[in-house]
């Protein structure tokens, strides 16, 4: 709640400099731009001015700094870094207009980055505005290999975070990373790429805490939101309202990959809707990873069309074939609660659990789901879980558990 309160303060006290004046300094992107024919097409240099200018807190202003990005500008870049930690007391960049990569990946020349856009331990930032972000990752998917290609965005251990409104396409990789933050909240957002575009999640978190992902729209070719843990795991992740398709679905993992101790608790999934997802709610674990998930809780969600609208994979490989024995990431204390929709295939409800370690605590209660094939019954796969089920309408059997 305290949490909470210092972002809604921070809001109010951004809308009232804004309105009123009282001491912030308002920059603008023209204000750092020496070629007056706008003849340079390139900007990187003139947003690497404003950032000092916002970061340093030059000039008389006490009341923090802003830097607004008109409706009719547009504003061509190659790969920044905004790095604090900064004198100003909080930022604010208001972005109603298009910012934009290079159109092709060779324009990129030796800044090929993890991200194209990277805030690094900034404090007190908040960005919103109704604009856009443009990378043209279409150019990167087929040329470039994965390994290769840079998120859109990138926050990475920063904290108290506000980024509202902003649309962004077509992203290399991720859309957004949240790295090592503390204390986030996105919202708003609308998030596109096509259905089959490789590896374009919308928003991955690891190795946070506090982060909240509201009233916003995922369109990609991947996860919606992933949640990794990490050795330093991730905590109190609030996901609520988010519209998600087509997509893999809003996912706990991959965990424990490369023998890496991941840890996630404390997540709540919220009245979110998945449209033709390949998953709808899910937790992967890697098999013969360490680490845990615990405390996860998804609620009133509705799936229409999705493939596996309920799956806990501990065998998750990837593409990869074979179970390792040995380690396995816990899975405990999960419930899923009112959950309704159509399912594209037989198997609605997937409980693939390890054999030495198994899913403890499964709760689903009031689950209502139907073939998205009229006259077709559904069932459930369960291997080795602990379920306690009330008023589902799918029979779930598990066998014996060890």
């Amino acid at each position: 709640m305290k949490c909470l309160k210092t972002l809604f303060s921070m809001i109010i006290l951004v809308s009232c400099h804004l309105e009123y004046g009282d001491g912030r300094r308002i920059l603008r992107i023209k204000d750092f731009i020496t070629d007056t024919n706008h003849k340079n097409v390139d900007y990187s240099q003139v947003f690497q001015k404003a950032w000092k200018g916002l970061c340093e807190g030059e000039g008389e202003g006490t009341g923090g700094s802003s830097l607004v990005i008109n409706e009719n500008e547009k504003y061509t870049i190659q790969p920044q870094l905004f790095e604090g930690p900064c004198v100003s007391s909080y930022i604010h960049i208001q972005i109603d207009g298009k910012i934009e990569a290079p159109k092709r990946p060779k324009q990129w020349g030796n800044k090929r980055t993890e991200s194209w856009l990277m805030f690094k331990n900034v404090e007190s930032l908040f960005i919103n505005g109704s604009g856009v972000l443009d990378p043209h990752g279409e150019n990167w998917w087929r040329s470039v290999r994965h390994s290769k290609r840079p998120r859109t965005l990138s926050f990475k251990q920063c904290t108290d975070i506000i980024y509202n409104g902003l649309t962004q396409y077509n992203s290399p990789k991720n859309h957004i990373s949240v790295y090592g933050c503390t204390n986030a909240t996105l919202s708003n957002l609308t998030l596109l790429a096509p259905e089959k575009s490789p590896n374009t999640d919308g928003i991955g978190i690891s190795l946070s805490h506090n982060i909240r992902i509201l009233d916003s729209s995922i369109q990609t070719g991947d996860d919606c939101i992933a949640i990794t843990g990490g050795r330093g795991g991730s905590s109190d992740i609030n996901i609520t309202r988010v519209a998600c398709g087509p997509g893999h679905g809003i996912s706990i993992g991959s965990l424990g990959k490369g023998d890496i101790d991941d840890t996630v608790e404390n997540v709540i999934v919220r009245s979110c809707s998945f449209w033709g997802t390949q998953n709808g709610a899910r937790i992967k674990t890697w098999h013969g990873g360490k680490g845990l998930a615990k405390n996860i809780l998804f609620e009133n969600i509705t799936v229409t069309n999705t493939k596996y609208p309920i799956i806990i994979d501990q065998h998750y490989s990837n593409g990869g074939t074979g179970h390792v024995k040995g380690n396995a990431v816990k899975v405990s204390d999960v419930t899923f609660r009112y959950i309704e929709g159509t399912s594209a295939s037989k198997i609605a409800i997937k409980l693939d659990c390890d054999e030495n370690q198994g899913c403890h605590n499964i709760v689903m209660e009031h689950i209502k789901l139907t073939s998205a094939k009229p006259g077709k019954k559904l069932s459930a796969y369960c291997k080795f879980a602990d379920v306690k089920a009330s008023f589902v309408n799918i029979h779930i059997n598990c066998g014996l558990y060890p």
